[in-house]
C-alpha cells in the first residue's frame, strides 16, 4: 500500500466512525443531566449504544467489503 492509500484508509475509517462520537456523547449527557430512573435517561442510552452499533457496523462493513479496482 501507497502512502496515499493508507492515509485514504484512516480517513475512511474515521469517518464511519463519526456516529460513535455522538454515542459517546449521549452517555456523557445521561451521566451527567439525568438520574436512571427517569424516562430520558433510558432514551439516552439506548441512543447511545445505538450509534455506537452504527458505528461499528460501518467500520465492519468498510473492512469486509472486497476493494474495487481503479
Amino acid at each position: 500500500m501507497t502512502v496515499e492509500q493508507v492515509d485514504s484508509l484512516r480517513k475512511d475509517i474515521a469517518l464511519r466512525c463519526s456516529p460513535a462520537l455522538a454515542g459517546i456523547a449521549c452517555f456523557l449527557v445521561a451521566a451527567r443531566v439525568t438520574v436512571p430512573p427517569q424516562p430520558m435517561f433510558v432514551v439516552l442510552v439506548l441512543e447511545g449504544i445505538a450509534l455506537l452499533g452504527l458505528a461499528a457496523f460501518l467500520v465492519r462493513r468498510y473492512l469486509k467489503t472486497p476493494a474495487t479496482p481503479d
